[in-house]
């Protein structure tokens, strides 16, 4: 997942950083962990904003280590959605611990960024993080290729697209909305539409660019006669959901979401991974590279595959909006209102 305006900013820094020759590779075959004192390791963690599955994956994080009876010294910064604030944070956090976790996109660029532009070569984990090749921390998924890896919240969208069908049958116009800086959320927009129209359903996709147009946005496509609105992860959006949920109920239509919080928050339904699982993962990677059972490198980047996700639904925000679901649906969902 990615926070507003962090994308562009990022970018933005890696071209500076290969202007003074930032874009170095490490040499894997030499590299090793070298922590500070092994017997309490340094772990700093860069949040970009505040809302449940962020939260969630770190957490996830930090117990990895309690059941693998590691012992760490935690460096816990929030960036509070300010793309200036995530960067000073990242050369922070970079200079004064043995490995650092980025908890999104953007969080885990600008670590990377900051790790290159200090000439360190420290492991770099990070979760919550869509696509790790097209944001280009890793060489692959398969093999990371350098000192950092990590897992993956891609959720299953085809089956999120194929879930609108099941809750309504009827539907042929759906809507796609996400942050327009949030590249993630474009390559999982990319993908909703794709499968929509195989579907034989006509798509429209709306995209804002802050916190400021969300309800403006939102009222706009929902009142423009969709069926239902697809929102893929998006750290803006599931942080104001409240904004989204206004124009679900003004106008009745059924919201499928990315993951758990931003259903909770607003939505109505899901095919959500387990993100404390997810950031779990992550940490027993982490763990893997201080005892010095694997290289980041070496290590592939965790993906839950579709069949592992959950299908959710939250009763009291289908009540506010006036939806009812098929009744398999619901037998089949675990109800996850607030």
């Amino acid at each position: 997942m990615k926070s507003k305006k962090l994308l562009l900013l990022s970018a933005i820094s890696l071209v500076a950083l290969a202007s003074c020759g930032g874009n170095r590779r490490i040499d894997m075959s030499t590299w090793k962990f070298s922590p500070e004192n092994p017997d309490n390791i340094k772990v700093g963690i860069l949040q970009p904003i505040e809302h449940g599955a962020l939260t969630a994956a770190r957490l996830g994080f930090v117990s990895a280590f309690e059941a693998s009876n590691v012992k760490v010294t935690i460096d816990y910064q929030n960036a509070g959605s300010s793309s200036s604030d995530l960067n000073t944070l990242a050369k922070n956090l970079v200079a004064n611990n043995d490995l650092t976790l980025g908890i999104g996109t953007g969080a885990s660029v600008a670590l990377q960024s900051a790790s290159i532009y200090a000439g360190k070569t420290n492991p770099i984990f990070f979760t919550a993080v869509t696509d790790a090749v097209d944001a280009g921390l890793v060489d692959s998924d398969a093999a990371p290729g350098q000192n950092i890896t990590g897992s993956s919240d891609l959720n299953p969208v085809a089956d999120q697209i194929a879930l609108i069908k099941r809750c309504i049958p009827s539907a042929t116009k759906i809507g796609v909305m996400y942050t327009q800086s949030e590249q993630n959320s474009k390559v999982q927009a990319d993908l909703a539409k794709a499968k929509a129209e195989q579907e034989g359903l006509a798509v429209t996709i709306a995209t804002c660019n802050d916190a400021s147009d969300i309800a403006s946005v939102a009222q706009q496509i929902c009142s423009s006669g969709i069926s239902a609105l697809f929102i893929p992860t998006d750290n803006n959006l599931a942080a104001h959901m409240d904004s989204v949920k206004a124009a679900l109920d003004a106008n009745h239509v059924l919201c499928v979401t990315g993951e758990t919080s931003s259903c909770q928050q607003g939505g109505h339904v899901t095919l959500s991974i387990d993100y404390e699982q997810l950031g779990y993962k992550a940490g027993l990677q982490a763990v893997q590279v201080i005892k010095g059972e694997a290289k980041p490198c070496d290590i592939p980047v965790f993906k839950f595959a579709g069949a592992e996700c959950e299908l959710q639904i939250s009763s009291a925000n289908l009540a506010d909006a006036g939806i009812t679901l098929p009744q398999e649906v619901v037998d089949a969902a675990k109800d996850i209102s607030k």
